[in-house]
């Protein structure tokens, strides 16, 4: 394998930036057909650099890859001649909006890649990648930066060993490609640990995801497996949906790093991490996640979550297909399989409400359920619109008697089988909203919209607000 120093290609260990040189390493290293670029140890400032086909980026150990603070030094793949990008603007549809193309700001990232195949990022153990919690005013939330690895349209990619730290978005956000492999990545801070969208063939094995965000995310993703890994989320462990979705012999139980948005604008702009005041607990173990930014390529079936632990999670799973939530659309979730599972230190109303047309399957399978102390009588989940909901074999930990309220006419459809007893209440929709408020997107809250399910471009209706 040929070897591209990039300090033989001027590249420093000093406090301006040094992205020219690390990407002239990376340009000569695909202009000879591929090989390593080798980033020895040492701290190197840059912007955002472009990876290209064939071309491994390895980090030795005490080599970290550094980000500059400002958002303006991540546009230089616009500048691109040896590969130009063309650049599409966003637009005012779901599926051209700033979050769904690949050259927005919002897309920004430190490492990128558009296009390209057989490529890798490859770190020693000690060999860090630092996204520097850039603040960007006109970025997400109006905080957040650039993304940690930003993927668009390629595939035969692997990501392995190194560790990721202080990402400004999302840490990998990985669009419209196949064949993506990590092994033994770990994640500190930032917001999601992977998010995936429109991808095919994903594996993701003993990594450590310690995130201010979900840990793995994404929809419209087919034939993903995740497996032996850490998976610790102060939002959720998994906000997910897909085909073929496998997630076993994970463990969620440590919330380190709390979500950046609860930080002081003075914190926000100097970079912080996180402090006391920020959440330091997850919404709910699971959450189905869809929306109009891809049109959805398979049925979203077949999610397993097997051999796992998960801990400090205030819901144990969120499908809320109400039309209240606006990040819950275009198709319900289908089937989920929970099996071999503990969910711990629940003290809110998840919520399991499919779509009226297609209504949704749902089992546990020797999964038990234990509440934080004190919350034993607080309902497990609001339903509504399934098919089949089974609880096989399964505990209920701390709660008086485990409370379901149902809000649509399926309590034929609920079954226990060597679960011990359980309270199936009548409700309406009105109150397992009441009792599930997070089912409404944080942007809605308080005013009781009701987004179209199916038509991306119907405006809501209001309806009548709860207490």
């Amino acid at each position: 394998m040929k070897i591209f120093n990039i300090r033989d290609f001027g590249a420093k260990f000093c406090d301006s930036l040094q992205t020219e040189k690390i990407q002239a390493a990376i340009d000569a290293c695909f202009l000879a057909g591929g090989g390593r670029v080798l980033i020895p140890c040492g701290i190197y400032l840059t912007g955002d650099i472009r990876i290209r086909s064939n071309v491994e980026i390895y980090l030795e150990s005490g080599a970290i890859l550094k980000g500059s603070r400002n958002p303006e030094d991540y546009f230089n793949y616009r500048n691109d001649t040896l590969e130009p990008v063309p650049i599409e603007e966003a637009g005012d549809t779901p599926q051209t909006g700033r979050s769904a193309i690949s050259t927005s700001d919002w897309s920004n990232a430190l490492i990128r890649a558009f296009d390209a195949h057989d490529f890798s990022i490859i770190g020693e153990k000690g060999s860090y990648i630092d996204g520097s919690n850039v603040y960007n005013p006109n970025g997400e939330n109006n905080c957040r930066g650039p993304h940690g690895i930003g993927i668009w349209r390629c595939k035969n990619m692997h990501f392995e060993g190194y560790t990721f730290v202080n990402s400004s978005n999302w840490c990998h956000a990985i669009f419209k490609s196949q064949n993506i492999s990590f092994k033994n990545v770990t994640v500190y801070g930032g917001f999601d640990g992977i998010d995936i969208r429109t991808c095919d063939n994903v594996l993701i094995e003993d990594c450590d995801l310690n995130t201010g965000d979900d840990a793995v995310a994404g929809f419209d993703n087919n034939d993903v497996i995740v497996r032996n890994c850490q998976l610790n989320s102060v939002a959720m462990p998994l906000r997910i949906g897909g085909n073929n979705f496998l997630v076993e012999n994970c463990v969620s139980e440590k919330r380190d790093f709390g979500q950046r948005l609860g930080l002081s604008l003075e914190k926000k702009q100097l970079g912080c991490i996180s402090d006391e005041t920020c959440r330091h607990e997850s919404h709910a173990v699971f959450s189905y996640y869809c929306d109009f930014r891809a049109t959805l390529r398979k049925a979203p079936e077949n999610i397993v979550i097997r051999n796992c632990h998960f801990a400090q999670a205030r819901e144990m799973m969120r499908l809320e297909f109400t039309g209240l939530n606006r990040w819950c659309r275009q198709r319900a979730l289908k089937e989920i399989t929970f099996e071999n599972c503990y969910i711990g230190d629940l003290y809110n109303t998840g919520m399991l409400w499919g779509d009226a047309d297609d209504k949704v399957i749902c089992r546990f399978k020797n999964v038990t359920f234990a509440c934080r102390e004190g919350k034993g009588d607080a309902p497990i989940l609001a339903v509504g619109n399934v098919e089949k909901l089974l609880f096989e074999d399964c505990t209920f930990q701390g709660y008086t008697k485990p409370v379901f309220l149902v809000g649509t006419d399926d309590m034929e459809n609920i079954e226990f089988v060597r679960s011990g007893e359980a309270e199936l209440k009548k409700a309406t929709l009105e109150e397992c909203i009441e009792a599930h408020p997070s089912g409404i997107a944080s942007q809605d809250r308080g005013k009781f919209l009701f987004w179209n399910l199916k038509d991306p471009t119907a405006p809501p209706i209001q309806g009548k607000k709860t207490k």
